[in-house]
């Protein structure tokens, strides 16, 4: 039986306006304690890359701080679950993070995000309805778009104009 395993806690600064949320952390990350541990997942390049400032793996206290001030928030969908390895295929009994919506409004978030389909299709199945906003997985289970492809879509939603972030953003 596969062992019950909890999510990390959020990545929250002072006054977000988007929020990032992804399925579960990974073996990796739920071991070292942070989100998108696993070297091979793309979401700390694609942020960076978003953001124009050169990507050299470093510390998490570093990659946690561009998220927060540039006011992105970072949370899963799932708070607890049975897992065995690192696909979301394998996710069994899920726990839903019932806390999202009220995370979202006492926050004033303008704009949530899914890193992949299956944060949003766990999103609607768990807590309910909400705007579809699917960025390109960062996964290496999904490797199926190049590098360069996810780095310009992750851009253009959470630099839109209409997304809440703007490059100037305190």
């Amino acid at each position: 039986m596969p062992a019950v395993y909890r999510a990390n806690p959020p990545v929250c600064g002072e006054d977000p306006r988007v929020l990032i949320l992804g399925t579960f952390p990974s073996p990796l990350s739920r071991e070292k304690r942070e989100y998108y541990g696993n070297p091979r997942n793309q979401f700390w390049r694609l942020i960076f890359g978003v953001f124009g400032v050169p990507f050299d793996n470093p510390e998490y206290g570093v990659k946690t701080a561009l998220l927060t001030e540039n006011r992105i928030a970072l949370w899963d969908v799932i708070t607890e679950c049975e897992a065995e390895g690192a696909l979301d295929s394998n996710l069994r009994n899920p726990v839903y993070n019932a806390a999202l919506p009220g995370f979202v409004a006492a926050r004033g978030i303008d704009k949530v995000f899914f890193n992949g389909n299956n944060a949003y299709t766990f999103y609607r199945r768990g807590i309910g309805a909400v705007e579809k906003n699917v960025l390109p997985s960062s996964s290496p289970a999904h490797a199926g778009m190049r590098f360069e492809e996810k780095l310009r879509r992750w851009r253009e939603g959470l630099l839109s104009r209409d997304g809440a972030l703007s490059t100037d953003a305190p």
